[in-house]
C-alpha cells in the first residue's frame, strides 16, 4: 500500500525538510572549531561528541526547533548513542566529517521509515473501517430478518402472509400487499431459504425460520454472514454513489456562486 493521499505526501516532504535542516545545522556546529569545548567530531569522523550540555538559548536559536530541544532527537533520526562518563556520543554512518552531501541519506532513511509507519497506520485504519462497515451491514440485515419474522408472526397479517402448515415456512398470499413491508425475496434465497411458487403464492422455508423459535434467526446470520454483508453492500452502494454525485454537484454550484460573487 502506498501513501497516495496528497496530505500524506506533503507531510513527508515537510518532515524531510525539517530533518535535513536540523542535521545540517548540527553538522555546521560540530564542524565549527569555536564550539569544540561543547561539541566536536568523534575520533573516527562519523560521530559527534557532546562534552557538556549545550546552553538552552544556543540550541533553541540555532540547532533545534522550538519543540525539539533535546539531543535525544538524534536517536529518532537513526543515530546511535554511547555514554562515556560526562560525554555523550551520537554516531551515524552518513554523518561524516568532510562529506556533508551524505546528510541527505539520513533524511531519506528516516522519511522512508515514517512513510512505512504511515502506510501501516493507514492499512490498520482501513481494516478497522471495513470491519465496522461489515458489522453495521450484518446487523442491519439481521434486523431485517427479525422484521420479517415479526410480520409473519403477527395474526393481523394472516390475510396476506402467514406461517406454513408445519411452522417451518411462511407463505406470501398477496405479494402486492407484502411489498409495502419491503420484503427482500432475493435475500431470502441467498440465505438458504427454499422458494416454492404455486400460482400467485410463494412459500419460503428454512430450518432456522420456525414459528415460536425466533432465537434460531441468529443461526441464519452465523451461516450466511457473507451473503448478508454482500446484500447490504449491493443496496447501499447506489445510495453512496448518489450521495457523492450530489456532493459534487453541490460543490460545483458553490464554486460557481463564489466565482460570480462580487
Amino acid at each position: 500500500m502506498e501513501c497516495t493521499r496528497e496530505e500524506d505526501r506533503l507531510v513527508l516532504r515537510e518532515l524531510k525538510h525539517r530533518v535535513f535542516e536540523l542535521v545540517r545545522k548540527a553538522y555546521a556546529i560540530v564542524n565549527d572549531p569555536s564550539t569544540d569545548s561543547m561539541i566536536s567530531w568523534g575520533p573516527n569522523g562519523n560521530s559527534l561528541i557532546v562534552h557538556r550540555p549545550l546552553p538552552l538559548e544556543y540550541t533553541e536559536s540555532f540547532l533545534f526547533h522550538s519543540e525539539a530541544l533535546s539531543m535525544e532527537r538524534f536517536i529518532t533520526y537513526g543515530f546511535t548513542k554511547t555514554v562515556s562518563g560526562s560525554q555523550v556520543e551520537y554516531a551515524n554512518d552518513d554523518f561524516v566529517r568532510g562529506q556533508p552531501k551524505r546528510l541527505e541519506k539520513i533524511c531519506e532513511r528516516f522519511v522512508a521509515r515514517m512513510k512505512q509507519e504511515m502506510e501501516l497506520e493507514l492499512k490498520l485504519n482501513n481494516d478497522r473501517k471495513r470491519q465496522w462497515e461489515e458489522y453495521i451491514s450484518y446487523g442491519s440485515v439481521v434486523e431485517r430478518f427479525k422484521h420479517i419474522y415479526s410480520v409473519v408472526d403477527d395474526p393481523a397479517t394472516n390475510s396476506f402472509i402467514s406461517w406454513g402448515p408445519n411452522g417451518k415456512s411462511f407463505i406470501v398470499l398477496d405479494p402486492q400487499r407484502c411489498s409495502c413491508y419491503c420484503f427482500p425475496y432475493d435475500l431470502l434465497e441467498e440465505c438458504g431459504f427454499t422458494k416454492t411458487v404455486s400460482g400467485s403464492q410463494m412459500e419460503f422455508a428454512s430450518e432456522n425460520f420456525v414459528a415460536g423459535k425466533p432465537e434460531l434467526l441468529k443461526k441464519i446470520g452465523e451461516k450466511h454472514k457473507p451473503a448478508m454483508i454482500a446484500y447490504h453492500k449491493k443496496l447501499m452502494d447506489p445510495l453512496k454513489d448518489l450521495a457523492r454525485k450530489y456532493a459534487m454537484e453541490k460543490t460545483d454550484y458553490t464554486n460557481v456562486w463564489r466565482t460570480s460573487s462580487p
